[in-house]
C-alpha cells in the first residue's frame, strides 16, 4: 500500500517539483497552498504524512502544524523551510512542535526521502 502525502507550501514552483518527486516514488500527494486549505484536506483525506512549509503567508505553517496536532495529536508532520529561524538544530524544533523531521529547503532528493521513510516508521 502506497503512502498518502499531504504537502503545504504557498509556492506553485515548489509544490509542483516536490509533488513530482514523491509521485515518481510511488506515493500519492494532496497539494494545499496554504494552511486553512492544509487543514482542510487534512480534515477530508486523513493523509499517511503532512509536509508543511514553516514560512507561508495567512496562516503560517507554525500555527498549521498546532492546528493539526488539534485534529490529530497522533499526525506525523515533517517540517519544509527555506529559513529555518535561529533554532540551533533541528532536534529542538522537532521536539518544540512534535515533529517527525524537518527538512531544510533546498533539499536533496535523499534527504526528504529518507526524513519521510522515518517518519512514516514513526509508531503512532
Amino acid at each position: 500500500m502506497t503512502a498518502t502525502l499531504l504537502l503545504i507550501d504557498d509556492s506553485d514552483t515548489e509544490r509542483a517539483l516536490t509533488r513530482k518527486l514523491l509521485e515518481a516514488e510511488g506515493y500519492t500527494v494532496i497539494e494545499a497552498s496554504g494552511g486553512e486549505e492544509g487543514l482542510t484536506l487534512f480534515r477530508q483525506k486523513r493523509p499517511d504524512l503532512v509536509l508543511c512549509d514553516l514560512m507561508m503567508p495567512g496562516r503560517s505553517g507554525f500555527d498549521t502544524v498546532r492546528a493539526l496536532r488539534e485534529v490529530n495529536p497522533e499526525a506525523r508532520i515533517v517540517a519544509v523551510s527555506g529559513t529555518l529561524f535561529g533554532v540551533a538544530d533541528h532536534e529542538t524544533m522537532e521536539k518544540r512542535l512534535g515533529l517527525a523531521g524537518v527538512v531544510e529547503k533546498p533539499f536533496r532528493k535523499g534527504k526528504l526521502l529518507d526524513v519521510i521513510d522515518r517518519a512514516l516508521r514513526l509508531k503512532r
